[in-house]
């Protein structure tokens, strides 16, 4: 259709309504079809199949994501981490950490050493330091043999030291109750044969310890005996280094020095 010249408002409310009655005339002569619904539903099924396994893929990405970053956290620290105090180590790490410090095993000392609680050993201790302990006071019955070193043997009476060894194998005697000593004042003796020595100390029920001191400043702690009842008395005798002069010192059980003799 050709639309009329313009005539004003009126013919162009016309020529609206004409091209409406035009257009419900060609809408009532079409036929619809039958609507598609079972398309329609089979489109939504797919629709929400995707739409579930789209959730369930991302379901699984965001726990894997979850895994990835925790693993991430415990591994690398956190970056202020570096400015807290550093952990302990544990007991297995610090032995580990020492084991690998070590550069080799240390060797225990050779030098036999008497115990506070141990009896008098035979080979009496020898070292460059005197023991500041009191040397243990072995008590013995009268006439009982000691091996004091190898090849030497010693034994007291009521009247004093016995001590036999040596190449000839002499007994020797030296008395208590002759006069020739005073039991009253802390004292001590000395008797000589190579390298073994012993004497008596006497004067004193508090003998911590009889030492012998060469001119090198080694010392020997001598072994002491002692009757029972602790008669005031007892012997004393060491193995030293060497056959060098040595000083006698005896110290009470405070290491208080009671008496000493000069290098003999």
């Amino acid at each position: 259709m050709t639309p009329a010249p313009d005539a004003g408002p009126d013919a162009a409310e016309a020529w609206d309504d004409l091209l409406r009655a035009e257009f419900a005339r060609a809408a009532h002569d079409v036929t619809p079809g039958p609507a598609p619904v079972a398309a329609v539903v089979r489109a939504g099924r797919v629709r929400r199949r995707r739409r579930t396994v789209a959730l369930s893929v991302l379901a699984v990405l965001g726990v894997s994501a979850a895994v990835a970053a925790g693993t991430a956290l415990a591994g690398d620290p956190h970056p202020a981490a570096g400015l807290a105090a550093p952990p302990f180590a544990t007991a297995s790490a610090s032995a580990s950490a020492s084991a690998s410090v070590t550069a080799s095993p240390v060797t225990p000392p050779t030098t036999p050493r008497t115990s506070a609680t141990s009896r008098t050993p035979t080979t009496p201790l020898t070292s460059a330091t005197a023991p500041r302990i009191p040397t243990p006071v072995r008590t013995v019955a009268a006439e009982e043999r000691v091996a004091a070193a190898p090849g030497w043997t010693v034994w007291l009476t009521g009247r004093g030291k016995y001590w036999e060894g040596g190449e000839d194998g002499t007994r020797q005697f030296r008395p208590v109750d002759d006069g020739n000593i005073d039991l009253s004042v802390p004292g001590v003796s000395f008797q000589g044969e190579g390298t073994f020595r012993s004497g008596l100390y006497y004067g004193t029920r508090d003998a911590g310890r009889v030492d012998l001191v060469d001119a090198k400043g080694r010392t020997t702690t001598a072994a002491l005996l002692e009757l029972a009842g602790r008669p005031g008395w007892g012997v004393w005798y060491a193995v030293t280094p060497d056959r060098s002069p040595m000083a006698v010192r005896l110290l009470d059980r405070e290491d208080r020095l009671l008496s000493d003799l000069p290098a003999l």
